[in-house]
């Protein structure tokens, strides 16, 4: 159980030091100031950084000898993904894979 807290805290911790970092550089320099093609890569940092987190921790979910939890993985993985698609919102997004993760480890099916 103790594994299942100090990874949902990581989660929760990098989601928000992503979102603070995003949401600091806003508050301190005006988008006005920025120049147009900084100003549209910014809008792509979060995700990428996300991407970047998701696809370290797949790489070390993802275990041929383990079908099952390969498959919970990916299934997570595409869960979110359908989020983000529908909603185009981090927010949701990192919760929906929250969600996934607390599920597959709080259930017996996990």
């Amino acid at each position: 159980m103790s594994i299942l807290l100090e990874d949902l805290t990581a989660v929760i911790a990098l989601g928000a030091a992503c979102w603070m970092l995003r949401a600091t550089f806003v508050l301190l320099v005006p988008a006005d100031r920025l120049p147009a093609v900084v100003a549209e890569a910014l809008q792509h940092l979060a995700p990428a950084a996300l991407a970047s987190i998701i696809a370290v921790e797949l790489t070390s979910a993802v275990d041929i000898s383990n079908p099952a939890s390969t498959v919970q993985a990916l299934g997570i993985v595409a869960a979110a993904a359908t989020v983000a698609l529908l909603t185009r919102s981090m927010t949701w997004t990192v919760l929906a894979g929250i969600v996934g993760v607390l599920f597959v480890d709080l259930t017996p099916l996990g």
